[in-house]
């Protein structure tokens, strides 16, 4: 990419020109009602590095668009799995595959969430056990979610959530979100000592984190 798209441009009562890049991969400019043109593409060519930069990244990072069809990859636990329709009794995973019955085909989505949802519940439930075990500490209750912005989530009482995507990352990534949360259990805050107590239980936390930062827009049914 070498030329900047077209921006949308968004007049108000404001004192200065801002430039935004949405996840979708549009371009807002936001100016002064009285910005002339010449003075908004001025500010636009000065931003031009930035902008392209901004615009490749944010592309790469775009949601993949789903076709539900023969050999389309689907990640489970960080694998890539190739879809497979056929005569077969219930969805599951054999070698390379993940096989789906013809006869569900009509609700494919919703079969492959709801299946999806299921195997996060009893993975996220095992490794949680696991690693409160091997950490020393408790917690009250755990809740799944489809939330955008968080992984995980501790709340004042321990209680916890996890978003159920967590089931197509790697095991290490997802033991990274559950340790992250368990941590917050005796840390309420991202002190210094709790991303010690987080780096005793998980070293490569920060790849982990860079990892979901990265890929995370491609955990998606």
């Amino acid at each position: 990419m070498s030329e900047i798209p077209e921006p949308k441009i968004i007049k108000s009562h404001r004192s200065s020109i801002t430039i935004q890049i949405t996840e979708n991969g549009e371009l807002i400019v936001k100016a002064p009602f009285y910005a002339p043109k010449f003075a908004i593409q001025k500010f636009i060519d000065s931003k031009k590095d930035w902008i392209l930069k901004t615009l490749e990244r944010t592309k790469k990072r775009l949601p993949i668009k789903r076709e539900y069809i023969e050999d389309e990859k689907f990640l489970y636990l960080g694998k890539e799995y190739n879809l497979k329709i056929g005569k077969f009794k219930e969805i599951s995973l054999s070698r390379d595959n993940l096989n789906f019955p013809l006869g569900l085909l009509f609700r494919i989505k919703a079969e492959l969430e709801n299946w999806y949802i299921k195997q996060a519940k009893k993975v996220i439930h095992e490794r949680l056990n696991y690693q409160a075990k091997q950490m020393g500490t408790n917690f009250k209750s755990v809740m799944f979610s489809d939330t955008k912005s968080k992984w995980g989530t501790c709340f004042h009482d321990n209680s916890l959530q996890f978003n159920w995507r967590l089931i197509m990352a790697p095991l290490m990534v997802m033991d990274y979100v559950i340790i992250h949360e368990l941590t917050h259990t005796t840390e309420k805050n991202h002190s210094n000592d709790f991303w010690r107590n987080v780096g005793k239980f998980t070293p490569a936390y920060k790849q982990h984190r860079k990892w979901l930062n990265e890929n995370g827009h491609l955990l998606k049914i």
